[in-house]
């Protein structure tokens, strides 16, 4: 009667998956439905419960080291093989194989994050470049159930100058500021996954926080470039913290509130409410208490901006001011939304952008720089002055 219960159960999974039912497509359902091609008996549930525990989601389980897998009790050389492959196939499975799959999209989970900046630059001058295939295209998972964006912040700075990830992933485990080994390999991939997400440790990021280490300058990148991976962030904004920034404060509970309505099947919701507050705090965006969390609109600093906007904008061109004005992730760094383009101005003042043009309906601005262009450009400007 188990083993039939079992076959039953894994049979369940693969029908919830190919009917593409409402909680089929949750980071603990595919994990089950995964491990089920690896355990050869038992019911799966209890080790995706685990490892989603213990690495944060599905995305940090399936980029994490084959050694580290296999230090979690339960998991099996063959079982880390096999998550390990379903990483690499994830990792490299570009965006118009997404599209072609013609599999159905899951009710449940979000919108996924469309920049406005994927336009091209407007304007007849404008010479198209060829895209560079990276890894960036993997679907993302919504909830995420540790931050460990204080702790990327303050090492950042400290990194290896190289673009070699993994030179930079063994630096990561012995020095993040943890005392379990264990611990420390577990972190990585939420760090090296949100902070360099082509790949490669860029030295746009790495050269900023040497500019600007221990600053709101490197927060605010940092804490950009962890939303950008964490769309739950964007949804965090517009529907819990835009609604409340009049009185400046939200109740703690409201968050693990918000999160449960819209993942009810969903067994990390405190910790998930917990590690969204840890990151808001870590950037800079609010300070919390045991109940509540503040914050308040805040003004951005020139460096912030520049590398939001090349972030955003990374090829040199003209483009409209409402491309920044509505921007979800400009709009996600919680900065005064009259002080943008005051901030443009001042940004062309500087002679990091070119130009800026009002005229009737008309309203755009130029760039010249690249991300890390502009980069070394403050670099030079901070030593001038």
């Amino acid at each position: 009667m188990a083993e039939e219960s079992e076959i039953g159960l894994r049979q369940k999974l693969r029908d919830d998956f190919v009917s593409g039912g409402p909680d089929a497509h949750t980071d603990e359902a595919l994990l089950e439905l995964l491990l089920s091609y690896a355990l050869s008996i038992g019911n799966p549930e209890p080790l995706a419960r685990k490892l989603i525990l213990e690495f944060g989601g599905l995305d940090n389980v399936l980029s994490s080291d084959f050694d580290t897998l296999c230090k979690i009790k339960g998991v099996k050389s063959y079982t880390a093989t096999l998550l390990k492959l379903a990483g690499y196939l994830r990792a490299n499975e570009t965006a118009e194989d997404q599209r072609n799959r013609g599999l159905r999209k899951p009710q449940q989970r979000l919108i996924e994050y469309q920049p406005l900046s994927d336009q091209k630059p407007i304007g007849p001058s404008h010479k198209e470049k060829p895209l560079r295939k990276t890894n960036i295209a993997r679907r993302k998972s919504d909830l995420f159930t540790n931050s460990v964006l204080k702790e990327a912040i303050e090492i950042l700075p400290s990194l290896p100058d190289t673009e070699d990830m993994g030179t930079i992933r063994a630096f990561l485990k012995e020095n993040l500021p943890f005392s379990g080994q264990n611990t420390r390999d577990r972190y990585v991939p939420y760090i090296v996954n949100r902070l360099f997400p082509e790949g490669k440790a860029d030295l746009a990021l790495r050269s900023f926080a040497k500019i600007y280490p221990g600053s709101q300058e490197l927060r605010d990148a940092c804490f950009y470039r962890f939303c950008k991976q964490e769309p739950l962030m964007f949804h965090i904004y517009s529907e819990l913290l835009i609604p409340a920034v009049g009185y400046g404060r939200l109740d703690r509970s409201k968050i693990r509130d918000y999160l449960t309505s819209r993942y009810p099947s969903s067994k990390v919701i405190n910790l998930s409410a917990k590690a969204i507050i840890n990151t808001l705090v870590a950037g800079g965006a609010a300070q919390s208490d045991r109940k509540k969390i503040s914050f308040s609109y805040r003004d951005p600093s020139i460096a912030s901006l520049a590398f939001v906007i090349h972030s955003e904008f990374p090829q040199p061109g003209m483009y409209e001011i409402l491309n920044v004005e509505l921007n979800p992730a400009i709009k996600a760094m919680f900065w005064n939304p009259d002080k943008l383009l005051p901030g443009l101005y001042e940004l062309r003042n500087r002679g990091i952008l070119a130009k800026i043009s009002e005229i009737d309906r008309f309203r755009q601005f130029t760039t010249k720089f690249t991300l890390e262009e502009l980069v070394k450009y403050l670099g030079k400007e901070r030593i001038i002055q």
